[in-house]
């Protein structure tokens, strides 16, 4: 590039590079035009992949943290409360199924049923700290189980929210999809 007089001369390689870098500024622009479009046209279905994002990181998540540390989570369900035995099978049946809840948030077609395994994993899971929390075992168990450094009441809140989170996700999965339903009936009857 030189500058002769008022103009500036452009060699190959500088006027290359300067196309490019317009070219992908605007190719970056118009992706994010379209996803806030979409996001203003389609809002409840944005709001589903958002949650359905999120669980599927949840189960995944914890899940494989329970088998990558197995020898201490396995430990650790022995200390509970109950038979050691018990405390044995779930040590392999927990993290197979937050695995296998994660992986169905991965198909839209299994979805659905990934959002019903989530509810009912909440209401087991709550249902248990709520006995921890009122004192049923004479103590409260060991916070080795638990996935993040919360207390006992903080956790309960967090199964709370995912809770709701999942009910939330599981109507509008259901109004998204009686709206497509009747969005193929009238152009199937028209």
């Amino acid at each position: 590039m030189e500058q002769n007089g008022k103009y500036i001369q452009y060699d190959g390689a500088a006027a290359a590079n300067t196309v490019q870098n317009v070219r992908s500024r605007s190719w970056l622009g118009r992706k994010f035009t379209g996803v806030v479009s979409y996001i203003r046209k389609h809002p409840q279905e944005f709001v589903l992949q958002v949650l359905t994002f999120a669980l599927l990181c949840l189960w995944i998540y914890v899940g494989s943290k329970k088998v990558f540390t197995y020898t201490e989570f396995r430990a650790s369900m022995i200390r509970q409360p109950f038979a050691d035995q018990y405390g044995i099978v779930l040590s392999y049946i927990l993290p197979a199924v937050e695995l296998a809840t994660g992986i169905l948030f991965i198909f839209e077609g299994t979805k659905r049923l990934g959002f019903w395994a989530t509810l009912i994993l909440m209401f087991v899971f709550s249902g248990y700290v709520i006995l921890a929390l009122r004192d049923t075992w004479g103590s409260i168990p060991c916070d080795c189980i638990l996935e993040f450094p919360i207390s006992w009441k903080a956790h309960l809140w967090v199964n709370c929210l995912i809770t709701i989170a999942c009910t939330i996700g599981l109507l509008l999965d259901s109004k998204i999809r009686i709206s497509h339903q009747r969005k193929l009936m009238t152009r199937l009857g028209s």
